[in-house]
């Protein structure tokens, strides 16, 4: 199997579980269905979601380069590294999973009294920069897919490539319903209003059964490059 392949597979699975945000998905839910100016302040929100992943994936290999190149045995931190990390998931899954969804409804409809589009637009990137940066499950795993990144032998060409994946794939909360607004706004409201609704109930053990599966399996693979198992 080629290391470009196997670092795909690698990535893919981080990728859809840093996608798995009930919070960040019901602040763009909101902003679609009360905002003055839909599109616009959640297309803000989108750009502040991709600036936040992208300064995480930057972390993240800067993380694991200085880790491969200031170390006598680099891979014995970054193993290590992922077994923290692991455990750290596995603990905010069970929290998670405990813990009702905490909704942003009444801190993003306060930016529907900014009547500027200007304003509008620099609140989305606002809240989808926080919503992300609170949101430390996600930043977690898309640190940890930066740092396997920068230790693959894959070659820059083809890191950029599955960093763009990684990137669309960890933003399709804010991608879909933006797409689906755009190209059927009536029905999207009617769905992505049912869908608030279900997340609000259920989004955090959604989150925290990806959060608890990830975590065992970085915890795992750590140790089995430890050779404990």
């Amino acid at each position: 199997m080629s290391s470009f392949l196997t670092l795909l597979i690698q990535i893919i699975p981080l990728a859809f579980g840093a996608a798995v945000s009930p919070t960040a998905l019901m602040g763009i839910i909101i902003l679609l269905s009360v905002s003055k100016k839909p599109k616009l302040q959640s297309f803000g929100y989108y750009i502040g979601s991709l600036i936040l992943i992208i300064i995480v994936v930057l972390i993240g290999i800067l993380l694991g380069t200085g880790i491969s190149t200031g170390y006598n045995k680099p891979h014995l931190l970054l193993n290590w590294i992922d077994v923290i990390l692991g455990i750290l998931l596995l603990l905010i899954g069970i929290r998670r999973i405990i813990q009702t969804q905490k909704s942003p409804t009444n801190h993003i409809q306060s930016s529907n009294e900014q009547k500027s589009s200007l304003n509008l637009f620099l609140k989305g990137i606002s809240y989808g920069f926080g919503l992300f940066l609170i949101n430390f499950s996600t930043t977690i795993i898309v640190l940890e897919a930066g740092k396997e990144i920068a230790v693959s032998p894959v070659g820059w060409i083809g890191k950029l490539f599955i960093i763009i994946i990684l990137i669309i794939i960890t933003l399709l909360v804010c991608e879909v319903p933006l797409l689906m607004y755009i190209l059927y706004p009536q029905k999207a409201k009617k769905i992505l209003l049912k869908v608030n609704k279900w997340m609000q109930r259920n989004g955090h053990i959604l989150m925290g059964i990806v959060l608890f599966l990830i975590g065992a399996y970085l915890i795992v693979i750590g140790l089995i490059r430890l050779g404990f198992i």
